[in-house]
């Protein structure tokens, strides 16, 4: 097992089940943006203490919306690739843990959540957490197994015929090639030309996970410190990125790290860095950002 593979197995291990951010970008092509819709549509929500299942039959929308998006995939759109492979690595660990106790551990504790919500809407928008995430999974290759090499490929294919979120996603977790400094620089300087929120995003939970990038001048600011993955986050919710109460930015903050029921993406990340003196930070990162954007984007 080569030292990428390792890394991102100990990644993906450390998220448990709870690995299910979309990426939902403004700046793609209509047909990809209804292609994400159906799946992220609320689904009916799990009452406290029920054991209700989610619909699991081939007809159901989500099925519907993973064969059409597959389908365009297959043919070699680049931002439907780049899709399917997210929707690959959100459902691998629950897919591939199918009916083992890991699954019924992470249902049991999202129903205990449930249980104790001090309201009707935080009990309700737990269940419909939980629900959207099983419907979404078991409609993902019918829930099978997915392989590991498949969803690495597909992000791979979508990088290299031109997606730019998927490049920066291939880009920086390719520990067996990692960036310099100017090279860093030069996929940041797309990334802000680009005027994609999607990509803007991508790169954010990138920074994220090394807690900051070495970048050449004149991005090094852009790119340094423990705030800087959630600058680009923020920054890209600004330029038009879903990152509203109910989107899935907002909605991951609430599973993977329980942050709920705290507004939007940004409100969540803003309070939960408490003082203005610790916001200050973020909010002249987050200015930086935007500013060395080109003014036709910003």
């Amino acid at each position: 097992m080569t030292a990428k593979r390792i890394f991102l197995a100990l990644a993906a291990a450390s998220l448990a089940l709870v690995v299910w951010l979309t990426w939902k970008p403004a700046s793609f092509p209509t047909h990809t943006a209804q292609a994400e819709t159906s799946a992220h549509k609320p689904a009916p929500p799990i009452a406290a203490g029920s054991s209700q299942r989610p619909d699991f039959t081939k007809t159901s929308p989500q099925r519907a919306w993973f064969l059409a998006l597959k389908q365009r995939a297959d043919a070699g759109d680049p931002a439907s690739q780049r899709l399917l492979a997210q929707a690959y690595e959100r459902c691998m660990v629950v897919n591939q843990n199918a009916g083992n106790p890991n699954v019924e551990q992470y249902e049991e504790q999202i129903q205990r959540r449930i249980q104790s919500a001090e309201t009707e809407e935080e009990a309700t928008l737990l269940g419909h957490l939980l629900q959207h995430v099983l419907q979404e999974c078991a409609a993902v290759e019918g829930g099978a197994p997915i392989d590991w090499e498949d969803m690495r490929l597909l992000y791979a294919q979508a990088a290299q015929g031109g997606d730019l979120p998927a490049r920066v996603t291939e880009t920086l977790f390719n520990l067996q090639q990692p960036l310099g400094e100017v090279q860093a620089a030069a996929l940041l300087e797309d990334v802000l030309a680009s005027n994609d929120p999607a990509a803007m995003f991508a790169l954010g939970a990138a920074i994220g996970e090394t807690r900051g990038m070495q970048v050449a001048e004149p991005y090094t600011p852009l790119a340094e410190g423990w705030l800087a993955g959630r600058a680009w986050q923020v920054a890209a919710c600004r330029m038009g990125f879903d990152c509203g109460p109910e989107s899935p930015p907002a909605r991951s903050l609430c599973v993977h790290q329980g942050w709920c029921y705290e507004g939007t993406f940004e409100q969540a990340t803003r309070r939960r860095l408490g003082t203005d003196a610790e916001r200050e930070p973020l909010d002249r990162q987050v200015e930086a950002i935007l500013r060395a954007m080109p003014p036709a984007a910003a």
